[in-house]
């Protein structure tokens, strides 16, 4: 379910009951499901009731950190009491969620790997929802429609976030700090829809409103500040690379408007988008002529044709962006393992960052301000890839490994409740 503008009326004392089931390995179930999503609220407590025999050798706890001490992770102990020994009667772990708790807890077995799952605390403190990156569905070869979520700013496998409307790839994501709105796509057939779900809890998408035409192939990076968010040119099957800039208007519902023009006949798709608050860049991609390494922007409180900007380290598609407040960053592409750079705020041509720690093309991107994540992607042949790789934005270095997405996918979305502090 999507929580907007909600109120809720409830107690301030909780009981779970935990059992211990056998899914595929032991796993919590909470009120009789596996491994539920959980959602606290400051001024609650919350009992999670361990009495029940199927607990015994399964203390419950809770972290930070995905699968707690298992994941290099840490027990969260403010507010928490335990009683008892699990699989006894009066066993339990009991929180005091206040205005202080972390917006976002793990609850995990502190014996064994790979039981718990997350806790959303609403209204809670910490980076919380603002740190939270999604990759929006992609290919496996065949389109899917999961979405993974992980923590920008710590290390660890991706975990399930919800679903998109439809098995769905090679589309792309805008976002301010409440939604992700994902556009078009290919399912294989090019579509117009676009979809949105909100960061602070998870579910599955909803409709948002259609793209003023269907086509793949749109611009892999999050191009958005708080209010508008942009979809670049992309491909319609049978007409071929379409150079047509969208812009939707985030916090509210509706239709794509035309916005203008990439400023070069080829690079219409297949391309990397970066961006700051008031500026989105477009970077290389694929036209009728081949693989450009043509960079051009536009303002984003204006509508227009896209401006010369610079030029990349080389010819590129299938690359992808992320951004800081003041740099845009690309990566991957079609054999290419080279990062390169931009300031934002500027023009010129790119310069080189660094490597990556697995060479991909097609990848997803998402950042903080501080960090970049790359996800997916394939490599030739193609092999596709579970892959998630990081690097700090402000630096310039190597990639290095972040951990899996919970399933190999290439052409995937990416976005985040921070984008790079664009607020």
């Amino acid at each position: 379910m999507l929580m907007e503008g909600y109120k809720v009326a409830r107690l301030t004392e909780f009981t779970y009951t935990v059992t211990v089931v056998d899914s595929g390995g032991n796993k919590y179930a909470i009120n009789g499901n596996t491994q539920q999503y959980v959602i606290l609220f400051p001024g609650s407590t919350y009992k999670f009731d361990q009495a029940d025999s199927t607990n015994n050798g399964h203390p419950l706890r809770f972290s930070e950190t995905s699968n707690g001490t298992h994941n290099s992770g840490s027990e969260y102990t403010t507010g928490v009491t335990t009683a008892g020994t699990p699989g006894s009667s009066g066993a339990y772990t009991q929180i005091e969620v206040t205005s202080a708790t972390p917006t976002i807890l793990y609850y995990y077995c502190s014996s064994h790997s790979g039981m718990g799952s997350n806790i959303d605390i609403i209204g809670g403190s910490g980076s919380g929802h603002t740190d939270r990156g999604l990759s929006v569905a992609g290919n496996t070869p065949s389109a899917v429609n999961i979405i993974d979520q992980l923590q920008i700013s710590t290390t660890g496998n991706a975990s399930d976030f919800g679903d998109a409307t439809a098995t769905v790839f090679d589309g792309n994501c805008a976002s301010n700090t409440t939604r992700s709105v994902y556009g078009n796509g290919t399912t294989p057939s090019a579509i117009n829809v676009i979809q949105y779900t909100v960061f602070s809890t998870k579910g599955n998408m909803a409709d948002f409103g259609d793209s003023t035409l269907a086509r793949g192939q749109t611009t892999q990076g999050t191009m958005s500040n708080k209010v508008r968010g942009f979809y670049g040119p992309g491909y319609v099957g049978g007409t071929g690379a379409v150079n047509r800039i969208e812009v939707i208007t985030i916090p509210s519902m509706g239709n794509a408007v035309d916005f203008g023009d990439r400023s070069i006949a080829d690079g219409l798709r297949s391309a990397a988008g970066v961006c700051n608050s008031t500026r989105a860049v477009f970077c290389g991609g694929r036209g009728p002529g081949g693989n450009t390494d043509t960079m051009d922007y536009i303002t984003m409180s204006s509508s227009g044709n896209a401006s010369d900007f610079g030029n990349l380290v080389a010819a590129n598609r299938y690359n992808a962006g992320l951004s800081s407040s003041t740099r845009g960053v690309t990566f991957g592409g079609a054999g290419v393992d080279v990062i390169q750079y931009i300031t934002t705020a500027s023009t010129g041509n790119s310069t080189d960052f660094g490597d990556l720690a697995v060479v991909t093309a097609s990848p997803g991107g998402t950042s903080n301000n501080v960090r970049g994540v790359i996800m997916g992607g394939n490599t030739p042949g193609p092999t596709i890839l579970n892959t998630i790789q990081y690097i700090t934005i402000a630096s310039t270095g190597n990639a290095t490994d972040f951990g899996d997405l919970t399933a190999a996918r290439s052409n995937v979305s990416g976005s985040s409740g921070s984008h790079g502090g664009l607020q």
